[in-house]
């Protein structure tokens, strides 16, 4: 869910069709034994699919390390040859630093029909299909793996994640300040005379998730967004590589004084105090992020240990106001790793001024975030608290 979006038949050895019978009998009786003399790799099966890429379709950046895939293969069948940066389906070629993780792209190579393109699955074959940005474009391929007698040995890149990251090490206990609770929340979320906060108790504990719309004061709001527009571009860095995501986070120093104060409610003793009350939890620490996503920012579920992790999550969105319709992506899903088949256990759409509480014990993943959006950039701050 987290890493493509696009149609995908059944690996054709399973479809009794003529053609596509011809077809895999070939690649596999007269490309394959001529792949392995090109390479040198002891090739003995084959394994294929067809893959149809339409607009918004995308597969984002992987290595194709499994069992004993030893060559990637990709034939296009493609009935316009002009595809191009407009058209977008590129398969993007990436360099790797001295880490051996993805960096930059260094080749791309656009669809052309009847076109092959071969590629050994190495621990850095880095490799991504840019998302399709033209209605009438169709990106049809035949592609899969020539495979080996035996499982080659892979030397996984080890990534450490920053330490005051959200899977970093640094934790921030509870924080002393002057910070009142009513200058921020509105009022509707603050008395509790008509039982508001022991209904969101209740759905919290049946539910294990709220949104809580309209929870901030505007002014309030709007200040903090003024306070981000003005950030300059150098505050802002890439904290992963693209094989974990691509989305920028703010360095949590020099900051304008309403967005500092607002980062430094959710750090407050009062804050906490009032999540005991609304969630029954005893929360004493916490991981915060800010981040700034643009057309083509997504997460992945990467290889982040996600087991034995209990966190209450507070989302929320800061989204220009008059384009808080005009994201396409974007949204939180959480899901359960150990299914083979994942489908998502909740979703929080981007929507402005919601608070979103998730008791997570699950993986979390956000959507890509499509470059046909017509939002220039919106922001979303994640907190995660731990007991």
């Amino acid at each position: 869910m987290d890493l493509y979006e696009f149609f995908q038949s059944l690996d054709l050895k399973h479809i009794d069709l003529e053609y596509i019978k011809v077809f895999y009998d070939f690649m596999k009786s007269t490309v394959m034994p001529w792949v392995s003399k090109l390479t040198g790799y002891d090739l003995v099966e084959i394994s294929a699919t067809c893959s149809c890429y339409t607009m918004t379709d995308y597969l984002l950046v992987h290595d194709d390390q499994r069992e004993d895939r030893m060559v990637a293969f990709v034939y296009y069948l493609t009935d316009n040859d002009n595809w191009g940066i407009n058209t977008g389906g590129s398969l993007d070629l990436f360099t790797k630093d001295e880490r051996g993780l993805p960096s930059k792209v260094v080749r791309s190579i656009f669809p052309k029909n009847n076109q092959l393109v071969i590629f050994p699955v190495t621990s850095d074959s880095y490799h991504q299909v840019t998302e399709v940005l033209d209605k009438e474009a169709s990106r049809m391929s035949i592609n899969g793996w020539f495979h080996a007698k035996t499982a080659p040995v892979f030397e996984i890149p080890q990534f450490e994640y920053p330490s005051n990251s959200l899977f970093g090490s640094n934790k921030i206990k509870p924080q002393h300040s002057d910070i009142l609770l009513e200058s921020w929340i509105d009022e509707n979320y603050i008395n509790n005379d008509d039982g508001t906060l022991d209904n969101i108790q209740k759905h919290i504990e049946e539910n294990s998730e709220i949104s809580l719309t309209n929870f901030f004061k505007m002014e309030a709001l709007l200040e903090v967004m003024n306070c981000l527009n003005i950030i300059e571009d150098h505050k802002w860095s890439k904290p992963v590589p693209p094989n974990r995501g691509s989305y920028e986070v703010l360095a949590n120093d020099s900051l304008p004084f309403s967005l500092e104060r607002f980062l430094n409610l959710f750090c407050s003793e009062q804050f906490f105090a009032y999540l005991k009350i609304i969630s029954d939890l005893d929360l004493n620490s916490l991981k915060f992020e800010l981040q700034r996503w643009t057309p083509g920012s997504y997460s992945l579920l990467s290889d982040h240990n996600w087991e034995n992790t209990q966190e209450l999550d507070i989302i929320i969105y800061l989204i220009p106001e008059e384009n808080e319709h005009n994201i396409f992506g974007g949204r939180i899903q959480y899901v359960n790793t150990d299914e083979e088949i994942q489908e998502a256990l909740i979703t929080i759409e981007p929507s402005q001024n919601t608070l979103n509480i998730v008791y997570r014990d699950s993986a979390r993943f956000i959507k890509y975030y499509s470059k046909l959006s017509t939002c220039e950039k919106f922001y979303l701050l994640i907190c995660s608290y731990s007991e």
